[in-house]
């Protein structure tokens, strides 16, 4: 019989408490004592309900175990986050369908698992209902017309990933700087290759010298000091003794 069971049935349950009785419960939901009384019968005959029954007195109301098991259920559903099927709901309703008969045929779910998302999203103040003479009417609230409008809610993020997020720039801040000290080196290596391949005689000789230009050089120099040696004998007249 769970399956069954609709949004009538857990709104009109989630009415009774334990001083309910019989007689005054058509005051509760708006209904005649003939509406009630059949509402109260559908409750019974699927076990959510049952009557102690005193005679020439009033008849106590009293939720059995399934009842109960119901409506911790639907406390349960009530505490869960806003989610796909939720927003199905209220976009039908945004859409002007406002009967539990057309909810039903047209989001094509277990009744009972839509009356737990219907019980969740008026706990969560998205939706509303009355009963009046035993007809159930649901409309959007201004909180529910207002997400049917915007969309489905992005989900929020855990603290684990909040905390990930956080961290994650800090983590690759060294990577960041790195690459940017690259960039400023490219420009400044290009400028010396250019200059080292354009420059004068002056900068190539005041440029690092590789294991070729270092033995020129060195031939070069003794050459230059052979010659100033020579010079300077000759004007002390020591190279006309040595025969030069």
């Amino acid at each position: 019989m769970a399956e069954e069971i609709n949004f009538l049935d857990l709104a009109a349950l989630s009415k009774i408490s334990p001083d309910t009785v019989v007689e005054k419960y058509g005051g509760l939901i708006n209904s005649s004592f003939f509406d009630a009384s059949n509402i109260l019968g559908t409750l019974k005959l699927k076990g959510l309900i049952d009557f102690s029954t005193i005679f020439a007195g009033q008849n106590a109301i009293k939720v059995t175990g399934a009842g109960k098991q119901l409506l911790d259920e639907a406390s349960a559903k009530a505490a869960g986050t806003f989610d796909e099927l939720d927003f199905a709901i209220i976009s039908q309703l945004s859409a002007s369908k406002r009967t539990l008969q057309e909810l039903t045929g047209l989001v094509n779910l277990r009744p009972t698992d839509l009356a737990l998302h219907i019980y969740k999203l008026v706990q969560q103040q998205y939706v509303s209902y009355t009963i009046r003479n035993g007809n159930l009417d649901i409309t959007l609230t201004e909180k529910g017309f207002l997400q049917a409008k915007a969309g489905m809610p992005k989900p929020e993020a855990s603290q684990e990933q909040q905390a990930a997020q956080s961290a994650a720039p800090t983590a690759v801040t060294p990577a960041i700087v790195q690459s940017q000290e690259m960039q400023q080196n490219q420009p400044a290596a290009a400028n010396g290759t250019q200059g080292i391949s354009g420059g004068t005689l002056q900068d190539l000789t005041m440029a690092a010298p590789s294991k070729g230009n270092t033995k020129t050089i060195a031939i070069v120099v003794a050459i230059v000091l052979v010659i100033i040696a020579l010079l300077v004998l000759r004007q002390e007249g020591l190279l006309s003794t040595v025969g030069l």
